[in-house]
Formats: structure tokens, sequence, C-alpha cells
């Protein structure tokens, strides 16, 4: 299974996404982004196939939901947006407070899956994943062939279900992070002792910032992985008062280093770190000093 081929490809299209925006102006070049992309990984996976079971599973437990999410989370956002009610801000949010509970009902109607999915199980993982097992009398399956997902050859029992769960906690996250705006001062309360300091900005290249955002997303070290790259470099950006702009093309100006290293930023913090460490043990009595 060629990971390398799916990671370029996901890259690639969530560059696309960046580039075009959010504007609603946008949903339907969105959409056939993503539609191109999909259609691209079937290509390979019809043409290629699987060596193992085992591979076969990993890509329609993992591989397709992470492309397939953002087709499920474009499409939920836009009719969420477009629900939206003029009125009051007390109208408002009733409205996204009854999407959170749809939501949950979701969740609940699916609730051994959906454990399954969170707790990220193997048991069932052959009949939930493997196409020869697909039965498209079951009740999600007959789902999306409604709604145009079934394609012959390149569906099984829940991959469908695991790219809509992903999709639902990020429409959670923006519904959530909505009714916040509204409802929570936009000054957050800072105690007296920090005014003086001001909010953290980063005051670095643009590029090192974005080398970290990756280095993060990779390594899984948020929400236990269940985000994209887009997500860390919002947080990153709101909480550091900084716009990095198509973070995506700094990236790939990261690949093209010919005789720097990939993680040139990276390493110079593990630099420094060693080195301050280093120089605090010259001072430390042995006696002292903590077992390694």
């Amino acid at each position: 299974m060629d990971t390398e081929f799916f990671d370029h490809l996901y890259y690639k299209l969530e560059g696309e996404l960046i580039v075009l925006g959010n504007d609603v102006a946008f949903y339907a070049a969105r959409l056939a982004a993503i539609s191109r992309a999909l259609k691209e990984l079937r290509e390979r996976v019809m043409t290629d196939g699987f060596l193992t079971d085992r591979e076969e599973v990993m890509f329609f437990k993992f591989i397709k939901p992470r492309f397939y999410m953002l087709y499920i989370y474009e499409v939920e956002l836009h009719n969420l947006i477009s629900g939206v009610p003029r009125g009051t801000d007390d109208m408002v949010k009733d409205y996204y407070l009854s999407e959170l509970a749809f939501i949950k009902r979701f969740y609940s109607q699916h609730s051994f899956l959906y454990d399954y999915y969170q707790r990220e199980e193997e048991a069932m993982d052959n009949a939930f994943f493997l196409r020869r097992n697909l039965d498209v009398l079951l009740p999600d399956v007959a789902g999306a062939v409604v709604i145009g997902v079934f394609d012959d050859g390149f569906c099984t029992n829940q991959d469908y279900n695991f790219a809509k769960f992903r999709a639902l906690e990020k429409l959670q996250d923006y519904i959530i992070e909505r009714v916040r705006l509204i409802y929570i001062r936009p000054e957050p309360v800072i105690p007296d002792v920090l005014l003086s300091r001001g909010r953290l900005k980063w005051t670095d290249e643009k590029i090192k910032l974005v080398e970290l955002a990756y280095g993060i997303f990779l390594s899984g070290s948020l929400n236990n992985g269940k985000l994209e790259i887009a997500d860390v470099v919002h947080w990153l950006e709101q909480s550091l008062g900084i716009d990095l702009g198509v973070a995506y093309r700094k990236f790939i100006s990261i690949g093209r280093r010919k005789n720097l290293s990939y993680t040139k930023y990276l390493d110079e913090m593990r630099e420094k770190i060693v080195n301050y460490i280093s120089e605090k043990d010259k001072y430390v009595p042995k006696s002292f000093r903590p077992p390694r």
C-alpha cells in the first residue's frame, strides 16, 4: 500500500482547500476538489489493490475516511450555515444547540460503532472494512447508496460511518466555537498580574511555526490525532496572534530544502534544550542530580 502517495494526495488537496478559503461562494469548488481527490484515490486502489487483508482494513478504516470526512463536513457545514435563523442571539444559540443535540443523537443511535471508533478497537475490523464482506442491505450502507457514496469496489460496511464520525466531531467543534463567540466575552478575563505582559505573539519566522504545526499534527499529540492540520494551524494562529496564510505552500518549501534538514527548526530546538541541560548540570552537585 503506497502510503506516501496517499499522504501526498491529501496534502495536495488540503492546499487546494486552503487556497479556496471558507467562503460559501466556493462551496461547489471545494466539493469538486475533494471529489477529484477521491476519484484519484479510488483509481489507485483499483489499479494496485492490496497485498494483505490488513492493508485493506487500514485503508478503509483510516485513509479513505480521512478524505471522505472532508466531503461530508463540507456538506454538513453548508447545511448548517444555510439554516442559521435571522434573528436574536438567543434564536441563533437555540439553533446551534439543537444541531448539537442532533449530533449527540446520531452518536447514540450508533453507540456501539461510535465506541468502537473512539477506542480504536480491532475485533470486528474484517467484517467492517473488507470489501468482500460488504452487505448492501445494512442500513448504513443503504444510506450511503442514497447519497451517492456507494461505489462498487470502493466501499465497505463501515468506512462511511467512520468518515461521518470524524466529520461530525469537526462540525461539533465548529458549532461550539460559534456559541462561544456569541456568549463569551471577546476578551478573556486575565488576572491583573498578567495584564502588563499582553498576549503572547509569535515573533520568529512563519516557516518555523508551520514546521512546528506539522510536527504536532503528524505526532498525533492533540485530540488523540483526530483532527486535521488546518485545526492545528488555526489554534496556533489564534493563540499567537499571527496569520500563517497558506500554510501548505510554506510546508512545500520545507520539502525543497537542499542542504538543510527538513526539520531545521525542531533540530535547533533540540540542540538548545540539550545545551541548556548540559550547562545546568555543570553547576549542580552530583549528589543533587536525579537518576537517569
